[in-house]
């Protein structure tokens, strides 16, 4: 599919990827964090989805995939922003038609404020690896070295193996620590479902369980299920989980 791109409302380009021909029902893909639009994951969405009557739409956070943009662009309230502009530019098109998200990690986060903010009690959710505490998930990686970066150069870059660099600023850790999910999240916001591998370092399930009981979320463990979900069969799984979720009336 093309890459198209839409208009953020702070001056940059989105990159998106459009499988969706005006089908009633179209799934926002959220990828996460390091990742882009083009993951494998999203890519078994994007394949899976429309044969069943979905539309799919898949785009890239700021400083993400395609993205024009580096660490300045790297803010929670960007990424809901553009998340927003990407459901606009749907609607804008059908206005009837039901946005659907599937989101991973980081993406799972900036899609629970998006719809802590703006709730739509119809919308649904599915959370694959969901970064609900992504705030002390982030604040784990300043060690003194990212300390000593984030002096010297105004970011910090963490050890993992992203897609592109990623930058880390003060004013994104800002943002993170005034983007609790527990704190913003009720259970009548929108209808969710989750899947969580138990054995995931990244983001450990005890905090997706923990939210999970809190709203009254079903979580679908996977027991070998490592942060990527990608183990043989699990991606599958995933898909079947998510394809029953939306298809349910």
């Amino acid at each position: 599919m093309p890459q198209e791109n839409l208009r953020s409302r702070h001056g940059y380009a989105i990159p998106c990827r459009w499988d969706w021909q005006g089908e009633q029902q179209v799934v926002i893909v959220c990828h996460g964090f390091g990742s882009s639009k083009d993951s494998p994951m999203a890519q078994m969405v994007a394949a899976a989805l429309p044969p069943l009557g979905m539309g799919v739409v898949r785009f890239d956070f700021p400083a993400h995939g395609d993205s024009p943009v580096w660490q300045e662009g790297l803010r929670v309230p960007f990424c809901i922003d553009d998340l927003e502009t990407v459901e606009q530019a749907i609607w804008a098109q059908a206005p009837q038609t039901k946005i659907r998200y599937f989101a991973s990690s980081f993406g799972a986060y900036i899609t629970l404020l998006r719809l802590a903010r703006d709730p739509r009690p119809d919308a649904r959710a599915f959370l694959r690896a969901a970064a609900v505490t992504m705030p002390d998930l982030v604040d784990s990686w300043l060690d003194d070295r990212a300390r000593a970066d984030l002096d010297r150069q105004g970011y910090f870059v963490p050890d993992y193996d992203y897609v592109r660099e990623m930058r880390v600023t003060r004013d994104f850790l800002q943002d993170l620590a005034q983007g609790n999910v527990f704190a913003q999240w009720r259970q009548d916001l929108a209808q969710l479902a989750m899947v969580h591998g138990t054995l995931d370092a990244v983001v450990p399930v005890a905090g997706p369980r923990r939210f999970a009981q809190t709203f009254g979320a079903a979580l679908t463990e996977l027991p070998q299920g490592e942060h990527p979900l990608m183990g043989e069969g699990e991606a599958q799984q995933v898909l079947d989980l998510a394809k029953a979720f939306f298809q349910t009336p």
